[in-house]
């Protein structure tokens, strides 16, 4: 017996093995990009690290994940059909742990051409005084606009399914990275907003407040998502890891790469997560340390 965290598709072909490890006391449902998926291919994710925390504590709880790193919130809607709300018929899960928003943000930042996206393009203007001068106004208004509306069409889809209507939905609010060169993958994935602030001219001494302001925003969108929806908790996990040396290149204070906790940044995650997913209880045996993954 024993907590997992596993993936969708591997629990449908995997179930009587699982099922061992059962019965389970809660099972919830990940959904969104890599912080509830692999967030790098040498560590493990947010699930993983709370299945290791329930372990600790000889709780039995299984966490399915069907989310996918670099997903953004418009991905996962135009994919709901085949697969959240596919998975919402199957399970009444106890709650739906779901991290999205961030990749958006990013992406509206670092794909579009210098100026035409979120930031301003700074090369060809006197440089911005303070980091607010960095945004367009007008792409952030229509980007938080946007999200709404796809968080609204999720919203939507659980409280209209047959097993899950009532199910409580926990919000990831991220934490704050460093603007560095770090990236998952050399040449292949990431950096992202180093990319973003070299491509559009921010200069270096903007970029350390321009991230808190991004991340704020971020920050602010996901909290309105709750404001007058029922079951929907937010998840205090902001200001809770130690910020990487603007200057690193690799694995830096509680980050494995520019915006990807390491194992011990992960750790204090899923602590928050834990304090309000399943609070631990004031006295407890200590149960298994193992990996919590299948």
């Amino acid at each position: 017996m024993a907590s997992i965290a596993i993936s969708g598709a591997r629990l449908l072909v995997n179930d009587r093995e699982v099922q061992r490890n059962g019965p389970f006391k809660r099972t919830y449902l990940a959904e969104g990009d890599s912080w509830m998926d692999m967030s790098a291919w040498d560590q493990g994710s947010l699930p993983e690290y709370l299945a290791r925390d329930f372990n600790r504590d000889g709780l039995n709880n299984l966490i399915v994940k069907i989310a996918t790193a670099g997903h953004t919130l418009t991905r996962i809607v135009d994919m709901m059909n085949t697969d959240l709300v596919w998975w919402l018929q199957q399970i009444a899960f106890d709650g739906i742990l779901f991290s999205a928003g961030g990749n958006d943000f990013i992406d509206a930042a670092v794909d579009p051409a210098p100026g035409q996206g979120l930031l301003v393009d700074c090369r060809s203007i006197a440089a911005p005084g303070t980091a607010l001068g960095c945004i367009r106004p007008e792409a952030l208004t229509a980007l938080i606009r946007y999200l709404d509306t796809n968080f609204a069409t999720i919203y939507k889809a659980i409280r209209t399914s047959s097993r899950n209507a009532d199910t409580p939905i926990y919000l990831n609010r991220y934490d704050t990275p460093t603007a560095r060169d770090a990236p998952a993958i050399r040449d292949l994935s990431g950096p992202w907003l180093f990319t973003a602030y070299q491509k559009n001219g921010i200069p270096t001494a903007l970029w350390s407040d321009l991230t808190e302001l991004l991340f704020t925003k971020i920050s602010d969108t996901i909290s309105s998502w709750a404001a007058g929806r029922e079951g929907v908790v937010l998840v205090a996990t902001t200001d809770l890891l130690t910020k990487a040396s603007p200057e690193s290149t690799g694995d830096s204070g509680d980050w494995i790469n520019e915006i990807h906790p390491n194992p011990t940044g992960w750790r204090k995650q899923a602590k928050a997560w834990r304090a309000v997913l399943h609070p631990r209880p004031l006295t407890s045996d200590v149960g298994s340390d193992s990996q919590g993954a299948v």
